[in-house]
Order: C-alpha cells, then structure tokens, then sequence
C-alpha cells in the first residue's frame, strides 16, 4: 500500500516575537508532532549572532533544512525548489514580495502577536505592555503584500496582569499560536477555511524599539508610564537609570504613592517607580535590600 503524502511546508522565520527575549520554538516544534506533515526547509534572513538561534538548533536535530536569504527576493527560487503546499511565517523580519505569496498553492499564513489590525509591525508585544493594555492577543492570518494586513483565519485572546512579564506574554502567545495554528491549517488545505477581512480604518502600528529609549525620565514621565516601559523594554532596550552613582538597569519595579527605599524615584505625577530589582553594571541582577548592603556606605 502507497504510503499518505505528506503536506509540505515552508518556514519562515526563528519566532523570535519580541525584542530582548529568550526565543523558543512552540510552533515549529508543534508541526513537527503532526505525522501528515513535512517541514521541507526553514527559511531565515542572514543575520550576524553571536549564538545560533534556538530553532536552528530544532531544525538540525530534526534533520530540516536550513536556508538563509540576504533579501526577499530570493525567497521565490527556494520556494520553486522545495515546492511546499503552504507556508508558515513567524517572526521572519522582511516583506515578503506577493510573487513569493502567489508561488505556494495555499498561500502563507502568518502568526503575528496582537488582535490584528491593531499592531501593526515589528513590536506587538511590547507595544501592549507599554500603553498599559489589559488584554492582548495572537492572530492567525494570511499574508498579504501589505504588512500585517491580510485575512484573518483565527484569533484568542489573553490577559495581561501586574503579574505579566515581556517574556511570559510572549511564551503564552506563542503557545496559543502554535495551537490555533494546527487548528486552522486543515481548513487551509482543502481551502475551506473562513476568513475575515480586516478593517484597515482601525488599523495600528508599531514603533522598531531604539537603545535610545533605555533612559528612565522620572521628571518627565508619570511612574505608570515608566513602569509600562520596564516591562516592555525587558530584555532590550531596557531601562537605566543611575543609582547611588552606579549605572543601573531595572529589572522589576511598581508604583506606588510613596517610596519604601531612597533608591524609589519620585515621578512626574507625584507617584513614585519603586525598584524592586535591578541589575547594576558589571554586577548580577539583586533586590533592593542587597544593593543598598552592597553600595550605601562605598
């Protein structure tokens, strides 16, 4: 008996959802699971690491292929040679060109961290964590020549709690991903999938993060403001500030209407960031109880 085909599929991207973070590898790993599938290459832009990136290190294990592109349009000859059924793209950093799109039967569909159209671009994520949302989202869709713009197949929504950090928000979004992920992909296939089209009047985008954007500005800003920034700039930027002369990055903070150390910073609104960790420069991450042991008195 001839054995079922499989469905080949053509990745695109290291998932890699947010600036700053630990990346891991739920969607990649979770159509690795599916027995009717085959990831017939994994596609990423040429970039200069000091370390491989962790779905690379997947992909070897699996025995997928890996290509590597310096611009889009060397998409379409890899696509021509592999000839995948559909393609899947998280975190892939280019415009893909519509004649790449046009060349796989079921198109591309694209995980994107938000409920499109709102985000836009390139920080979903932290863009929710800096406005201070309470919710957020992933978003299945197909991709389009405009960015982020095209059909939706699938969304679920999440909470965002005090307790929500960058790099939980990012984890809990890209295993919903994954999941909603091989929930649409058989309607996909025999293109019977219902899509929606998005509402491009109620459209947001989003702003590349900049080192630029590291400083804390207590003088200038409300705590809560600056507070939405440490969480949303974990990992890069990040957010410095200088304490007791040492150069500091802060790791965890939360407002409060008074301070509880002499290291809390008094904001534009009168509330103050109070520090609940941080990093000194060329010291590890620490309390506030052990840097004021360390440093007071120095």
């Amino acid at each position: 008996m001839a054995m079922a085909k499989k469905t080949r599929i053509l990745f695109l991207g290291n998932e890699q959802l947010a600036q700053g973070i630990k990346a891991k590898t739920p969607i990649f790993s979770a159509l690795l699971t599916v027995k009717n599938i085959e990831i017939c290459a994994l596609v990423l832009p040429k970039v200069h690491a000091r370390k491989p990136f962790p779905i690379t290190i997947e992909a070897k294990r699996n025995g997928v292929e890996i290509r590597q592109v310096q611009k889009a349009s060397e998409l379409l000859p890899i696509i021509e040679e592999y000839k995948p059924e559909v393609g899947v793209l998280a975190a892939f950093g280019k415009l893909v060109p519509e004649s790449a799109i046009n060349a796989i039967p079921c198109g591309i569909l694209n995980i994107h961290p938000s409920l499109l159209p709102k985000y836009r671009g390139t920080t979903p994520i932290e863009s929710a964590l800096l406005n201070g949302d309470e919710e957020t989202g992933v978003s299945i869709m197909r991709l389009a020549k405009e960015m982020d713009a095209g059909n939706i197949l699938a969304q679920k929504t999440v909470k965002i709690t005090t307790k929500t950090t960058k790099q939980s928000l990012y984890e809990e979004l890209a295993q919903l991903g994954a999941q909603l992920l091989l929930d649409v992909l058989p309607g996909v296939l025999t293109k019977n999938a219902p899509e929606t089209a998005q509402n491009d009047a109620e459209a947001t985008f989003t702003s590349k993060l900049d080192k630029d954007l590291a400083l804390l500005k207590p003088a200038e800003k409300a705590a809560q403001t600056l507070y939405n920034e440490v969480r949303a700039y974990a990992g890069f930027p990040k957010s410095k500030t200088t304490l007791l002369g040492i150069p500091c990055t802060i790791t965890l903070a939360h407002v409060a209407d008074s301070a509880t150390s002499e290291l809390d910073l008094l904001c534009a609104d009168g509330k103050y960031l109070v520090i609940d960790r941080l990093l000194p420069e060329n010291s590890k991450e620490m309390d506030v109880k052990s840097f004021l042991n360390g440093h007071k008195n120095k």
